[in-house]
């Protein structure tokens, strides 16, 4: 069973991702990017990391591009609710990310 993270402050959205997608994957989840990184020592690599962009601390841009450095092979994405998807789409143009989703996000 293929393995995937997620990485939001808001236990909510881990809880609605993690509903929707344990009957297929290994679902992970950790609420900020120093926990996801741990995870990722811990318990990687994973076929695919999706991360929100805005958490305190250290952002999705910054958790993702270190996520690239440590395993480059797992697919990175990042989930957002802010409605200017710019930053987005820049991190997406520096490599950090594949691509991006929006909140709240259907099924």
């Amino acid at each position: 069973m293929e393995k995937i993270l997620l990485v939001d402050d808001e236990p909510n959205v881990l809880e609605g991702f993690r509903r929707q997608l344990r009957k297929k994957y290994s679902v992970h989840a950790a609420l900020s990017g120093t926990e996801g990184l741990i995870e990722i020592a811990a318990e990687g690599p994973f076929a695919v990391i999706v991360s929100d962009m805005r958490m305190p601390v250290m952002d999705g841009i910054a958790f993702l591009t270190e996520v690239r450095k440590i395993t480059p092979e797992s697919v990175r994405m990042m989930l957002t609710g802010n409605a200017d998807q710019r930053t987005a789409i820049d991190a997406i143009n520096r490599g950090a990310i594949f691509r991006f989703l929006t909140k709240p996000c259907s099924q």
